[in-house]
């Protein structure tokens, strides 16, 4: 999903980039429940904020299940560098992947 992470794909090269505005958004939807749970106490505002931090994180998680298990298998493999930060908007994290050379027999 691309609202999630950014992948690239060139001769030699497989770059994945997180995008850190899931992340902030994530983290302002529990600043905006702990806020509300432990300032105002209304449960109506509750009964909304929770079930839809629950599914942002749910669509979230498994947005990124592909991305991470393309990226353990290459760690695996020892094809993965990283680069960035997970808060920088200027400088993402970004994982990239070296594709396996095929040899030819």
């Amino acid at each position: 999903m691309s609202f999630f992470y950014e992948r690239k794909e060139a001769a030699d090269t497989v770059t994945i980039t997180l995008k850190p505005h899931s992340l902030y958004l994530m983290l302002g939807m529990l600043a905006v429940w702990l806020g509300n749970d432990l300032i105002l106490k209304s449960a109506p505002m509750a009964q909304i904020v929770m079930p839809v931090f629950i599914v942002f994180m749910v669509v979230r998680f498994f947005s990124l299940v592909r991305v991470q298990r393309e990226v353990i298998v290459a760690m695996k493999q020892g094809r993965v560098e990283t680069q960035g930060s997970k808060f920088s908007f200027r400088n993402p994290f970004r994982y990239i992947i070296r594709k396996a050379q095929e040899t030819e027999f």
